[in-house]
């Protein structure tokens, strides 16, 4: 429905400029040519992107980056444009519907937390320690390091931005807006908690105990809502109850969020759990991420290219930030994107 409107506005206004530009056939053809813009109604935008993403959690005291494996990942663009409104000979203005998908599945983590510290690293800190000053030395190193802890997120987003530009469709332009995006996140992080952990691991003297911290984990957390995702939020509401907990693996596992580990295999170990359900309580011991919200906020800024080929060349950078649940998701993607714009 939004975007349904969203075209209208763009006929709309592009019919609004061709009536405008019918009135003012009374002046010389020259000045009407060069006011009217190089299409009427829409610009329609196939190509591909290099994209690189990052994601951004913060809230509740706690805080975790998610990046991809590899500096860019190549896909497919579709954008549209409205019709350019051009103020001047070097300034005006279009709005940009801009998709993307996206896959993280590293974490960027303080190093102290890091599970794969080399031993260079290690004497160093512990010489730097033992020489330097007091305060240094009950300083934990908090260097980023990115590894995979077994975490993964995906999600789209669309972005429905209005663009202020530098110069016109024959040269390079530099553009800056800010509008709403609908973001869409599903997966899970580690906020690398051990005290948390350690609580429900520790704190059940039987497996229904266990499940009931776990749950209460769960929800005091704030990763779970039932808006979002009814399902998992019934599952984990009676998690000790039938077989609920298997059905949780199943439900995970059907989204690609369970992978074997060490806690998964310390569950399985215990006796208490099938194999599945293992699965489960390790995945269940970080914080799910579900995400299905608007966005108040979200910027672009670009420099592109004057046609070549047929074609043009974009560079931007940008991103939407949502806010729910007690925590602030922050998405921020650079692209580099090839495309042929189809004008109506």
């Amino acid at each position: 429905m939004r975007y349904f409107i969203f075209f209208l506005f763009l006929f709309s206004l592009g019919s609004l400029s061709a009536q405008e530009t019918k009135e003012g056939s009374s002046d010389t053809d020259s000045n009407a040519d060069s006011k009217k813009g190089p299409y009427k109604y829409i610009s329609i935008n196939p190509g591909v992107t290099l994209e690189s993403v990052s994601l951004s959690i913060q809230g509740r005291n706690r805080d975790a980056q998610m990046v991809q494996d590899d500096p860019g990942r190549v896909s497919w663009l579709l954008d549209v444009k409205s019709p350019e409104i051009q103020f001047t000979k070097y300034f005006g203005m279009n709005l940009l519907l801009h998709n993307s998908s996206f896959y993280l599945n590293r974490q960027s983590i303080p190093k102290v937390f890091s599970k794969n510290q080399t031993p260079e690293v290690a004497s160093s800190e512990s010489e730097s320690g033992s020489s330097g000053s007091n305060n240094n030395s009950l300083k934990p190193n908090r260097t980023k390091v990115t590894e995979d802890v077994d975490t993964s997120i995906e999600g789209t987003y669309s972005m429905l931005v209005p663009i202020f530009y530098l110069g016109n469709p024959d040269t390079f332009r530099f553009g800056f807006g800010f509008g709403p995006a609908h973001v869409k996140l599903r997966g899970n992080v580690d906020f690398k908690d051990p005290a948390s952990n350690m609580l429900i691991a520790y704190s059940g003297s039987s497996r229904d105990a266990f499940l009931n911290n776990l749950r209460g984990y769960q929800f005091v957390s704030g990763n779970i809502n039932p808006e979002t995702d009814p399902t998992l939020t019934y599952l984990i509401a009676n998690l000790s109850t039938g077989n609920n907990l298997e059905l949780v693996g199943y439900y995970l596992a059907s989204q690609g969020l369970l992978r074997p580990d060490l806690t998964a295999a310390t569950a399985y170990m215990s006796g208490r759990f099938n194999a599945v359900e293992a699965l489960a309580v390790s995945s269940l011991m970080r914080n799910q991420v579900g995400v299905n919200s608007v966005a108040k906020f979200a910027f672009m800024m670009y420099l592109e290219s004057p046609p070549f080929l047929g074609m043009r060349g974009r560079v931007s950078f940008g991103g939407p930030i949502v806010k729910e649940n007690g925590y602030t998701y922050e998405l921020r993607t650079f692209h580099f994107a090839l495309y042929m714009p189809l004008e109506f």
